[in-house]
């Protein structure tokens, strides 16, 4: 088919001068019917979004889940209900100690030491849903994925030494 069958029509100016060469430019049913996007339209349509994105933050909360070890603000201490301590006797909370109680590296007192947590990050109504996925920390989200991937990949290795 010629050009000019498809719908094409030459320039107005048609080819060079020593060549034979037409050019030719698409009808006006061809070109595209939406320009592109200009950044004035786009940082529009950011701003018309903001308020959305706001009320999203606004929703997220991030959940702070209590590991029962405490750490010594002073000299970074890590006291371990399940090891003890120095005059205290494995398995006794961190509560339960006597206020008198002093850090055995650093002998701050027991107000020096604050409570480590773990943050998990989301919406705090998702928290409970699926199979506990929601409530893991990114760690053990990571740990678990490329765990089952090594499995996998051991499993599929695997099956070339049956014979």
């Amino acid at each position: 088919l010629a050009a000019s069958d498809r719908g094409w029509r030459p320039r107005s100016n048609t080819g060079d001068a020593n060549t034979n060469e037409r050019q030719f430019e698409r009808p006006a049913a061809a070109r595209p019917a939406n320009p592109p996007v200009s950044p004035p339209r786009r940082r529009r349509a950011r701003i018309e979004a903001a308020p959305a994105q706001a009320r999203l933050r606004a929703a997220e909360t991030f959940m702070e889940k209590d590991t029962g070890q405490y750490i010594c603000k002073v000299c970074e201490y890590t006291f371990d209900p399940e090891e003890g301590a120095k005059g205290v006797a494995a398995g006794t909370e961190f509560c339960d100690i006597q206020s008198n109680w002093r850090c055995p590296r650093c002998r701050a007192s027991k107000d020096s030491f604050a409570p480590v947590t773990i943050t998990i990050a989301g919406f705090a109504e998702n928290q409970d849903y699926g199979l506990g996925g929601n409530s893991m920390t990114e760690e053990q989200k990571t740990l678990y994925i490329f765990g089952a991937l090594g499995a996998f990949f051991v499993l599929f290795l695997s099956g070339y030494l049956m014979t």
